[in-house]
């Protein structure tokens, strides 16, 4: 796990100072260790740094910092390069099946210098070419020079676990781990992106395009590559997708056989995520997905063996964010967990009074806007992790989006079951959906969210357009609404309309809204924050859930495995019968990381009212006036979420456009 970075301009000598700049802005990406080459792109001349520097035209500069995860000598250095300096590559992430693909090349011919995963991956883009990401199992943001065909490679990994940003112009190319390594170079203009505002302002979307909140930087998507070729344009092409082919229901006899397959998916992806030369521990938030990572990681570390004493000690470390208010705290299922395996437990109980010191260290690990105060939990959960020594956790995201994890997605799986006909079935599963999640306003809720779902796109856009106005200070949405800077709702309001519209083809497909949610909406975002989060801290966040191959045995199962008699993620919750206890496999309540915000904002209640009543860095998105008048309305729903929203807005205009901070 590092940081890369590195550019291409032939405008001007490629720079070692001008890489490190923009490395160094990675440093706690990798504090190891770090690497530089300046290439020749017409003649393949490479200087790394190992003699005197030759006067040739060096027009492409690679940068590195590294995290020492695997093989922590200095043969696992980056930029790394082939024996015949062919081909160079900087490298940020895991191949788990690294030993597998090394002796498949041994046994084509391929030597090997070091035991680091890095050169299993140069052999295989020499042996494969650029087909060699589909024989990986991992989690990747990379881009390797080939001077072979005058081209840098770059790709990130399926899901998009780790990120690779970019920009570039007519004859330039930047790229790297992280925004901030980007603006570091003086190609790259510091400008915001409206459209993405507007939408986090309008929509609460996030990390829901390629696009990011600065103009002209982009992510490159997950499960892509981009090929640069000096002088030309980037050219993006997809290598992998998954797509939900879901039955409704199961074939007689096949249940039992999907289920045992599952869990030998499962554990064998926290098998080969448990390779490391470094001290590995496990996040618990007391759900099936963590729990279920502890206690199969439990098993095979000191049952079968496979991790060395020294890198887990005699009891394995899990670390979890724990809170007084019994409303969101869930010590009693994380205790279940401990008990059930034997774990080590530590424990971070993150507070109001820090939240607000702390807020600004957070947006700038960032890099841009985050949603809640949920991320700060997790901030904290990791600073935790780091201060007991620990360099790589198993992490659960993920399960939530492939398995439909979320409350909202009952409504959506009764709609999908109606519009097919099988009213019956629709019939039982509400039942059961309202006898589990409660009865009353659930019942009522659930029924209406199904109906809604119901309705085809054309209608339920003027359904939602003609009741804005009329429910603007009761939702959510109305309360967005009004704080809007005019002229940016209206350049911006069709957006809002093609979102409606987009979201409503999916209230009624299950799979369609599942993919929506793995690849748009809801994944992408929960990854870019564990990713900062973690890195701040220099830790390795592994996420077994998103092995490939899981996923695509997932998505091959019918829905009835999915979601059945109300409970989500079904086939997960079978698969770990007999191994997690009862209490925590068979949970009723999806508490999804909260936190207790109405508290946080009384503490911060001076802090808040500081910032945001004078929103000046945010003029032209958020209306000051508007602002200052929720301010003073009586909290009620979603209040302090839309609060928090404008207030990390605010907060990162002034951090990302100040003029004092350039940085």
């Amino acid at each position: 796990m590092c940081g890369i970075a590195g550019y291409y301009d032939p405008s001007e000598p490629a720079s070692e100072s001008r890489v490190r700049t923009m490395a160094d802005r990675l440093a706690h990406r990798g504090p190891d260790a770090q690497g530089f080459a300046l290439i020749a792109t017409a003649t393949g001349e490479v200087w790394t740094g190992d003699r005197a520097k030759p006067r040739a035209p060096f027009d492409l500069a690679l940068g590195h910092r590294r995290l020492s995860i695997i093989d922590l000598s200095d043969a696992g250095r980056q930029p790394m390069g082939s024996a015949d300096g062919r081909h160079w590559v900087v490298y940020n992430g895991e191949i788990y099946n690294y030993l597998e693909l090394r002796d498949e090349l041994a046994a084509k011919g391929h030597a090997f210098r070091s035991s680091s995963d890095t050169e299993v991956l140069l052999a295989a883009y020499r042996e494969w070419g650029p087909a060699f990401l589909e024989r990986c199992n991992g989690m990747w943001g990379l881009a390797l020079w080939d001077a072979n065909r005058r081209e840098l490679f770059c790709a990130r990994d399926r899901f998009g676990v780790k990120p690779l940003y970019y920009a570039y112009g007519a004859d330039w190319f930047v790229f790297g781990s992280e925004i901030k390594a980007l603006l570091a170079h003086p190609r790259v203009m510091r400008r915001p992106n409206d459209a993405i505002v507007y939408d986090f302002l309008a929509l609460k979307l996030i990390d829901h395009t390629n696009e990011t909140f600065f103009a002209g930087i982009h992510k490159l998507p997950a499960g892509h590559t981009l090929t640069y070729r000096p002088g030309g344009a980037p050219e993006i092409r997809r290598y992998w997708d998954v797509r939900p082919a879901f039955e409704l229901e199961s074939e007689p006899g096949v249940e039992q056989a999907a289920i045992a397959r599952f869990e030998e998916l499962f554990t064998d992806a926290v098998r080969v995520r448990l390779r490391a030369d470094v001290p590995i521990g496990t996040c618990l938030s007391g759900g099936v997905d963590s729990s279920s990572i502890v206690v199969a990681a439990n098993r095979l570390m000191f049952d079968e063996l496979k991790l060395p004493r020294t890198l887990v000690g005699d009891r394995q470390r899990t670390f979890s964010a724990c809170f007084e208010d019994e409303r969101f705290d869930e010590r009693r299922f994380i205790d279940e967990v401990i008990a059930k395996t034997g774990a080590s437990s530590y424990r971070v109980f993150p507070s109001g009074e820090r939240l607000w010191d702390e807020l600004p260290a957070v947006v700038a690990q960032m890099d841009e806007p985050f949603s809640s105060t949920s991320q700060y939990s997790q901030y904290n959960v990791f600073r935790l992790a780091k201060e007991s020594g620990v360099k790589v956790t198993l992490d659960g995201q993920g399960a939530d989006e492939l398995m439909a994890g979320y409350p909202g997605y009952h409504s959506v799986f009764l709609a999908t079951l109606v519009r097919a006909g099988k009213l019956l079935a629709a019939g039982r599963e509400a039942y059961a959906t309202w006898k589990l999640t409660g009865r009353g306003r659930s019942a009522a809720e659930l029924g209406g969210r199904t109906l809604y779902g119901l309705l085809p796109a054309q209608l339920t856009t003027p359904i939602r357009t003609a009741l804005a106005p009329h429910l603007a200070s009761r939702t959510p949405e109305g309360r967005s609404l009004q704080v809007i800077d005019r002229d940016l709702e209206a350049r911006f309001a069709g957006r809002r309309l093609d979102w409606i519209a987009e979201r409503s083809a999916s209230m009624h497909d299950l799979g369609a809204k599942l993919y929506a949610d793995v690849f748009q909406f809801s994944l992408p975002g929960l990854l870019r924050y564990a990713d900062r989060n973690s890195m701040a801290f220099s830790i390795e966040s592994r996420t077994p859930l998103l092995d490939y191959r899981l996923a695509e045995h997932i998505f091959s199962l019918p829905l009835s495995m999915i979601m059945r008699g109300g409970w989500t993620k079904w086939v997960f919750r079978r698969a770990m019968d007999g191994r997690l206890p009862r209490a925590v496999q068979w949970r009723k309540d999806k508490m999804g990381f909260v936190t207790p915000e109405a508290i946080w904002f009384a503490q911060g209640k001076a802090r808040v009212a500081e910032l945001l009543g004078d929103p000046s860095a945010s003029a032209g998105y958020l209306d000051a006036a508007a602002v200052r008048a929720q301010l003073h309305r009586p909290p009620s729903g979603m209040f302090y979420t839309d609060l928090f929203r404008w207030y990390i807005l605010e907060l990162w205009m002034r951090q990302a456009f100040s003029t004092e901070n350039p940085a």
